[in-house]
């Protein structure tokens, strides 16, 4: 411990000097650095007040949260360490939002999920027990895990809901259902496997590591209740310790592997339990010589099929492509001295990369340069699927500690996500809920026009106007879209604001030769204000309508370019002053429309 105090001290010392011959001053303690490589620019940020910084996740409008344990568990902290923070950083403003402090009895978080209500999960080895935050309420909970010392590590929530989690210190993996607040817990067939990182894949499959190098497998637990194991090596390795765990946009498991310097993947159709089918192993450079070896432990995906990791000895961060052939790039941290990037690595929305600094005590944001930025930015949310069998006798009911946590510094933040929906969902009937847990309304779920097809919104065979609406009724709010529409003849496609009913409404849309933004109001529909843009059947367009006060504006764009500067369109009009936020898309002469993301804003 006084060792890494040391360490931290000196690092921070010759940091700050360093800023301060850059710039002549040394007020800057926030921003530490921003590097530029061939293909990423990557900056840091000083925590908001705690340090040992872990796992990253990102909440609806995209903010970032950060668990702060303010200890450094390898594997346990002291029981006289206080309880951790959770902290919250705006990435439009580049600052933080607010810092909660876990209340007295519990543990230090590691690792954060977002449920679909906006709760916020995280369990807590120390306390060997499993925490939750309601940011909207600012209440904690607690709930004690059934076995003794479990040691609950990595989180993943399954499509419905239920909260998944290893139970590092043993050889098991655990369940709380919110519903019933009821454990289960499910024992490997391997002893002392100690379960690291967890994920969930598309069809509700559960998917860990298993950390012991003694054992280093893969476990899964299927939706039918049946536990599986899958050998990476047919003899284990010294030093092979599988860390976190992600899939792929092909539906294959990637993971970290350690002291061995390597990533791992395992193509599900090829894999067999009890094997090494289908298991691929891949070695990334050394890039430090006097670092003391290799440790892998972050990884993710993003959405071009690049898979993302950390290496925390060597202080880099790199990515290979989930092709798997092809070469791995790697890129030194913007902290030098002592980074110590290891757990806590996510890809956003937007394909940004962050990681933590655990040494460091900060946290990095990797931009890929010349990369496409999806627009809007959503986090990804299946829709509900079947739960893994739970075949093991519930545990007692926890014990539910509520808990009012001190109220945060909160800064203001610009518009806020309040309905979403990215589709990702199997095929169905009608939109349904979505990815953020709400209900489509309008005539999303009452008419066969609507379907979810291949992770799509899907409108076919239908020859009128048609209304999804989402989310609460707002005043100022906007909504961004992305979509196709296979034929304009006759048909277009837009966004509607403060939409009452099917008659009281504002709507920009494009009909292939222009952008257009219309009202209706009791009925009477008036076009406010039409400007030139030509769309192509079959192609993606986003589009970005927003009100505030009576201004409306829209803009209007192919999918995965760059937003217009300015706005298109602009009118005011004050005839509706509240309503619904959705699309209304009419379709004719066979013509189908395809929807692919929704973000409501207000």
């Amino acid at each position: 411990m006084k060792r890494n105090i040391f360490l931290r001290l000196a690092a921070l010392a010759l940091l700050l000097t360093s800023v301060a011959l850059a710039l002549g001053v040394f007020s800057n303690n926030f921003m530490h650095s921003s590097a530029k490589a061939a293909d990423v620019t990557v900056t840091d940020y000083w925590l908001n007040g705690g340090y040992d910084p872990w796992g990253v996740t990102f909440d609806s409008a995209g903010n970032v949260w950060v668990a702060v344990p303010s200890c450094d568990p390898a594997p346990t902290c002291s029981t006289s360490t206080p309880p951790g923070k959770i902290e919250e950083f705006n990435p439009t403003y580049s600052s933080w939002i607010a810092t909660y402090q876990l209340p007295s009895g519990y543990g230090q978080a590691l690792f954060l999920a977002f449920d679909a209500q906006g709760n916020l999960w995280f369990p807590m080895p120390m306390s060997n027990s499993l925490g939750m935050l309601n940011p909207r309420t600012q209440v904690f909970q607690q709930f004690a895990v059934p076995t003794a010392n479990a040691g609950p590590w990595d989180i993943a929530i399954d499509h419905n809901g239920n909260i998944w989690f290893t139970e590092h210190y043993t050889d098991k993996i655990g369940m709380f259902d919110p519903t019933t607040q009821t454990m289960h817990e499910f024992t490997t067939p391997a002893d002392d496997s100690q379960p690291y990182g967890i994920v969930l894949d598309a069809a509700n499959n559960v998917w860990f590591t298993e950390n012991n190098a003694a054992v280093a497998q893969i476990g899964e637990y299927t939706v039918g209740g049946t536990m599986k194991e899958y050998k990476i090596r047919n003899s284990p390795a010294s030093g092979l310790t599988p860390h976190l765990i992600t899939v792929d946009p092909n539906g294959n498991l990637w993971w970290t592997e350690g002291w061995v310097g390597m990533i791992g993947e395992l193509k599900v159709a090829q894999a067999a339990p009890g094997t090494n089918n289908g298991v691929s192993e891949y070695a990334y450079p050394t890039t430090c010589t006097s670092c003391g070896g290799k440790h892998a432990s972050g990884i993710a995906v993003d959405s071009y099929g690049q898979v993302w990791f950390d290496d925390s000895l060597q202080g880099i961060f790199g990515s290979f492509p989930d092709s798997g052939t092809g070469s791995f790039s790697t890129y030194a941290t913007p902290t030098t001295q002592n980074p110590h990037p290891h757990d806590g690595l996510a890809v956003d929305g937007q394909n940004r990369v962050w990681f933590t600094e655990e040494f460091a005590n900060k946290l990095a944001k990797a931009v890929q340069n010349g990369a496409p930025t999806p627009t809007p930015s959503l986090s990804p949310s299946p829709s509900p699927s079947p739960s893994p069998a739970v075949t093991p006798s519930p545990s007692p009911s926890p014990t539910i500690t509520p808990t009012p946590s001190p109220s945060p510094t909160v800064s203001p933040t610009p518009g806020t996500t309040v309905a979403q929906d990215t589709f990702q969902r199997a095929n169905q009937k009608y939109w349904g809920k979505t990815s953020d847990g709400q209900t489509w309304g309008g005539d999303a779920n009452t008419s066969s026009v609507f379907s979810i097809k291949n992770n799509a919104g899907q409108l076919a065979n239908g020859s009128s106007p048609y209304n999804a609406v989402l989310g609460p009724v707002v005043t100022d709010s906007e909504v961004i879209f992305s979509g196709s529409m296979s034929s304009f003849t006759t048909s277009n496609m837009g966004a509607v604001l403060h939409w009452k009913d099917s008659k009281n409404w504002y709507k920009a849309y494009i009909s292939g030769k222009n952008l257009v933004i219309q009202k209706d109001v009791n009925g009477t529909t008036t076009i406010l204000q039409t400007v030139p843009f030509a769309a192509t059947a079959g192609t993606s367009y986003t589009i970005d309508f927003k009100i505030v006060g009576t201004t409306l504006t829209a803009n209007v764009w192919k999918t995965g370019t760059s937003e217009p500067n300015g706005w298109m369109a602009t009118v005011t009009d004050s005839s509706l002053s509240s309503g619904y936020c959705g699309l209304r898309i009419q379709i004719e002469n066979g013509s189908i429309a395809t929807i692919t993301s929704f973000q409501a804003l207000a």
